[in-house]
């Protein structure tokens, strides 16, 4: 995996230091004259009498020192700069200047080091000048437009890896909000179904059964307030959850409501999950099976671990009789957008609508075998 750094001047993960693109620059333009010098080394009608390979390599590293400490020149220009210099304009102009300043500094800089190595004194500056060949001009000009280029595609990748974060810190950004948006909606929902459990045992005749409601209410609440704390909670918190708000419900629909709970022998501490992601498929189950009618339902919850994901399975007795109340699609709904944004496709929300029974099941992956 290539390993990134994060730049001291913004939040940017950046590819490579500033320090280290110089110093790349500078050894790639060496590496070519190494690349040169051994290639003269071969042809011996390039090696002069007395004069060492070593002193080849040297040759050629000072002749192509102009365009190493152009390279350099640009990647410290085009690291502090790039979004003023990658237009189309600047970019011509840096390329015009490059040429005009480093192809006579680099032909300028062959003579003399030439001349040092091969007769030991500067050069006769006039003679030289007549005696280059086009081809050698055309050839330093293709290098000084290659170190310009290299320089100049490298930062408009830098800049185009610069965009592709910042739309992935808002997409990112945006899910964050979303799921914020829609864990919070949860809230006030699930208190007022709650409440509305309380608000039915006060009418009644039993008080008593009101005021322990209302106890069991509060340790309901305080678990609310604390799992929006935090992004995730375990599977065993959140299955204490739900046991805590069925006896608060059973409290209310006493032997109306039949409760059968099987939960796997597993670990379910260590296995994270997303707050209060279970109730509203039990809060579900509750208004569709027992509130709306006066009959007995039978509600049975099944956890389980099977090759990776947690399976949370809840049915439901059906009634023919039973007249459905709107307003209460949020919580399957939110659930499936929930899973989406944090787990993906691996995370879904299964649906059945039996003859006699209803029968959701959500399925998440264990993060802990990641």
């Amino acid at each position: 995996m290539t390993r990134t750094r994060v730049s001291q001047n913004s939040s940017r993960i950046e590819p490579i230091s500033q320090r280290n693109l110089m110093g790349y620059s500078f050894l790639f333009w060496m590496f070519v004259a190494v690349t040169h010098a051994i290639a003269g080394a071969l042809d011996s009608s390039s090696v002069h009498f007395g004069q060492s390979q070593v002193q080849l390599v040297l040759e050629y590293c000072l002749i192509f020192l102009p365009i190493s400490l152009m390279s350099c020149v640009l990647a410290w220009l085009y690291w502090w700069y790039s979004e003023k210099l990658l237009q189309a304009l600047p970019l011509f102009l840096m390329a015009l200047m490059c040429c005009v300043i480093f192809l006579p500094l680099l032909t300028l800089n062959k003579m003399t080091i030439t001349s040092l190595f091969d007769q030991g004194h500067f050069p006769n500056y006039d003679k030289e000048w007549e005696k280059v060949s086009q081809f050698i001009v055309w050839v330093d000009f293709c290098l000084v437009l290659l170190a310009f280029s290299l320089q100049a595609g490298f930062a408009a990748w830098r800049r185009a890896l610069w965009r592709e974060q910042e739309i992935q810190v808002s997409n990112n950004l945006g899910m964050e909000l979303k799921l914020l948006l829609l864990q919070g909606q949860l809230k006030p929902h699930f208190l007022f179904n709650s409440l509305n459990s309380i608000s039915a045992l006060v009418r009644g005749k039993d008080r008593q059964l009101a005021g322990k409601a209302m106890y069991q209410l509060h340790d309901l609440l305080r678990y609310v307030v604390h799992s929006g704390k935090h992004e995730w909670v375990t599977v065993a918190e959140e299955m204490q959850f739900v046991q805590d708000y069925l006896d608060m419900q059973t409290l209310r629909f006493g032997t109306r409501l039949e409760l059968q709970i099987q939960v796997a022998a597993q670990d379910w501490l260590r296995i994270p999950c997303p707050p209060l992601l279970f109730q509203p498929m039990v809060e579900n189950a509750i208004h569709h099976g027992v509130e709306n009618h006066q009959e007995t339902c039978d509600i049975e919850i099944q956890l389980f671990l099977r090759l990776g994901l947690v399976h949370f399975r809840i049915s439901n007795t059906k009634h023919r009789t039973q007249k459905s109340k709107p307003g209460h699609g949020l919580g399957l709904s939110s659930t499936r957008e929930r899973l989406e944004i944090l787990f993906g496709d691996e995370a879904k929300v299964i649906v059945q609508d039996l003859d006699d029974r209803f029968v959701a099941e959500i399925l998440f992956p264990d993060l802990t075998q990641n």
